[in-house]
């Protein structure tokens, strides 16, 4: 799923592409993006959450803030969900008990079928 279809050319300056993939996340491999806007107070860490639904969440949450904090340099996690996904609901519930929030307002229009679920780091 393309996260930004509208905008992607207006955040393409401030991003740069990562593969997270480690025996921590349950041998799981999650595509991502670094987006390190002007106007925002850090870099957000926004992770593919396709593979959500087949991990161990709180572990992989753990190493995804562990991550983006320590290595990467993030203040924000955003995992982004597809709502065609029948897991969804599950991960969802699971996401929001551990601290993750919806992101109502992104700085770039998100896909339609896409559903942004934030954390701070």
């Amino acid at each position: 799923m393309s996260l930004f279809p509208h905008d992607g050319m207006k955040a393409l300056p401030y991003s740069q592409g990562v593969t997270i993939s480690a025996t921590a996340l349950g041998g799981c491999t999650f595509d991502g993006v670094i987006l390190d806007l002007p106007e925002d107070d850090g870099k957000t860490l926004y992770v593919d959450g396709k593979s959500a639904g087949g991990v161990d969440l709180k572990e992989s949450i753990v190493a995804l803030l562990d991550l983006a904090s320590e290595t990467l340099a993030c203040s924000a996690l955003v995992i982004v969900l597809d709502k065609a996904d029948p897991a969804l609901s599950s991960v969802l519930h699971s996401l929001m008990y551990v601290g993750g929030a919806i992101v109502t307002k992104p700085m770039f229009r998100a896909a339609p079928g896409a559903v942004l679920v934030g954390m701070d780091v």
